[in-house]
């Protein structure tokens, strides 16, 4: 049995009970329901911190005055430890003359009063508590306890003493290093979007001159894995996936026969033209064109994807796979896609190229003012631009905007049979009471959320309809082999769902051996009764 003998705050030995019982503390009064020190002889029960405490003590963070046991908060002070921050509990100690407090652990662990730490700073670091300052390392100003450096005029946080020299972060694909100081001008923080105060330090990145984060950002959770990189030799994990021929010309690796033409503007008002890497529609878009074949496309972007990269989501070294021609469902967006895909070495991350590129802070033009993060939780939010759930977002940390991944990356400009002089341009929704209608279904359109109009012909679309589940898809089938792909539904008659028997209203439909099915949900209805035949 656990014993303290001759307690500070009792003549008799305390005896630590061995059952959680609920006591009032004889020291503090404050009825708990845990495990008890009780006194055999005077039927008494103290907090173990109670137990061991003594009516006054002396302390090295403030040699001023002798600091008193106090179990009651005085109404003038803050509630909080002066050295930690964190909010007085049961029992502290506290110096009336100055109005300083601190917890019981930090009574019981002081902070050292001289600091000799060669890679924070080249001299002896000696505690002043109780001091309103800027933290050299880091630029904040909200712990009032510095270590300092007299001759230097060099103030520094105790939590920034130890800081690591290299980092790795989630939300960037290069290393970041410390700096004393950045270059003079304005400075944003790539993970909090607030000013840096670019005299004091910051972690920056070599290869993107205009990328610094806070470091106290650093030790927020989700941002740094906790690991220091000095010593630690850097592998070049992104290689490029093509070699440059000459000026505007290139060789890709998935299309190694021939060599790739940048082209600054696309005919596609008369002609859609398919990226072979994300299946979505060239327009006023840069690209690439082969120079011999008339049917490999890449957008400019997806041509500059690297072979292998750190996926954004789930921060595992992922693979750019070019040749897989069967049905992938991607683990961000849900969306099935037949394109180009970003693989773990274990399968069990699987990104179309359009999630693949994703990379923080996101910039989107239906939020131009705030950065958006990826976010990740067990709680759904709701989508501003469709009202779905999801439990994996991008939001914004200065307001409530969240957007889900599969809208992140919705075309800007489409082209529908519905209107074929036009192209249809994404609008990010409008506060208005007109009553809108989809001129594919003829049903009523929600204009708060987003959808595709033509401005020349004042015609709304859902964006559903216009797209489909299977845009992702390719449209047509390379050989007899080539069993899935995407149709498009653009003839009189619609065509009629396997799965739901329906006719299909929506403009891509997928042929899946000779069947057609309209939705992801009938698809998943198909893959099922199949699992069901096998079994």
């Amino acid at each position: 049995m656990e014993i303290i003998e001759g307690p500070k705050a009792h003549e008799h030995p305390l005896f630590l009970l061995p059952k959680m019982t609920m006591f009032t503390c004889h020291l503090c009064g404050l009825q708990d329901d845990r495990f008890p020190y009780a006194c055999n002889l005077c039927n008494l029960s103290f907090h173990k911190d109670c137990a061991e405490s003594t009516p006054e003590m002396k302390y090295s963070c403030h040699p001023k005055h002798i600091l008193k046991r106090l179990t009651r908060v005085p109404r003038y002070t803050d509630g909080k430890c002066c050295l930690c921050g964190n909010k007085l509990h049961y029992i502290f100690y506290h110096c009336s003359i100055c109005n300083f407090s601190v917890d019981i652990n930090c009574a019981k662990n002081p902070l050292p009063s001289t600091i000799v730490h060669l890679k924070a700073h080249e001299h002896l670091l000696t505690l002043m508590p109780q001091r309103n300052f800027v933290c050299d390392a880091c630029g904040m100003d909200d712990d009032p306890n510095p270590y300092v450096c007299l001759p230097c005029n060099f103030m520094i946080h105790q939590n920034c003493i130890d800081k690591p020299s290299i980092i790795k972060i989630y939300r960037h694909d290069h290393r970041l290093y410390y700096n004393h100081c950045l270059d003079a001008g304005d400075w944003k923080c790539g993970v909090c979007n607030k000013e840096i105060n670019w005299t004091c330090g910051a972690y920056s990145c070599s290869k993107c001159p205009d990328f610094a984060i806070h470091p106290r950002c650093v030790k927020r959770f989700g941002i740094w894995d906790g690991i220091e990189l000095e010593g630690i030799p850097e592998n070049n994990v992104e290689v490029k996936s093509y070699e440059v021929i000459e000026e505007g010309e290139i060789r890709h690796f998935s299309h190694e026969k021939h060599n790739l033409k940048l082209q600054e503007e696309s005919d596609a008002n008369n002609e859609c033209m398919l990226c072979k890497a994300c299946n979505y529609p060239i327009y006023s878009n840069s690209f690439y064109s082969c120079m011999e074949c008339d049917d490999f496309i890449l957008h400019k972007k997806c041509a500059d994807l690297p072979k292998k990269k750190i996926d954004p989501f789930y921060n595992m070294l992922t693979t750019l796979i070019t040749n897989d021609i069967r049905i992938s469902i991607c683990n961000a967006c849900q969306n099935v896609s037949q394109g180009f895909t970003y693989v773990s070495d274990d399968h069990k991350i699987i990104l179309d190229v359009r999630c693949g590129s994703i990379s923080e802070p996101f910039v989107h033009e239906s939020h131009p003012l705030h950065s958006l993060y990826i976010s990740r939780s067990t709680e759904e939010k709701f989508c501003i631009a469709c009202g779905d759930k999801a439990t994996m977002v991008l939001s914004c940390e200065e307001c409530d905007f969240i957007l889900d991944i599969k809208c992140s990356n919705l075309p800007k400009m489409v082209k529908h049979k519905n209107d074929k002089d036009h192209l249809l341009s994404l609008c990010y929704g409008e506060k208005t009471s007109e009553q809108y209608w989809c001129e594919i279904c003829e049903e009523a359109l929600n204009a708060k959320k987003w959808f595709y109009s033509c401005d020349d012909c004042d015609i709304t679309f859902h964006i559903k309809c216009t797209l489909g589940d299977f845009v992702g898809m390719y449209q047509e089938a390379k050989d007899e082999s080539f069993q899935t792909y995407m149709i498009l539904n653009n003839h009189i008659n619609r065509p009629v769902c396997c799965c739901c028997e329906s006719r299909c209203q929506f403009s891509s439909i997928l042929r899946f051996y000779g069947k057609l099915i309209c939705s992801l949900q009938c698809l998943q209805k198909k893959f099922q009764e199949l699992h069901d035949d096998i079994s």
